[in-house]
């Protein structure tokens, strides 16, 4: 996966991360917002560009796994990514709201 990615950066309004990567037929442009970010990987609500970058790299391979899954073929648009494309609710015991990953083994609780 980490040889897909074309490049990443910050769009000018500092909302998330815009990102490219090699698909069949091109490349696709790719954007997760703050929002996402903060929903799906626990971003800071005030974290930087720099924090909302980094953050995209611990989890590069996944938001790119994620990513290719959404769009496998190029197309000219840029291609949003949800917090759906990355997670989805599962009610644990005790009230409690436990996020099931769609890496295997993989539980957080909330």
């Amino acid at each position: 996966m980490g040889s897909a990615l074309v490049w990443a950066a910050i769009p000018h309004n500092s909302d998330g991360v815009v990102f490219q990567v090699r698909v069949i037929r091109g490349l696709q442009r790719f954007h997760i917002s703050r929002r996402v970010l903060e929903e799906a990987f626990d971003l800071a609500p005030h974290a930087s560009d720099a924090g909302q970058l980094e953050l995209f790299y611990q989890h590069k391979n996944h938001i790119l796994r994620q990513a290719m899954r959404k769009r496998p073929i190029a197309g000219a648009d840029t291609a949003a990514l949800q917090s759906a494309d990355f997670t989805t609710v599962v009610e644990a015991g005790r009230g409690a709201t436990a996020y099931l990953s769609e890496t295997p083994g993989a539980w957080a609780s909330n």
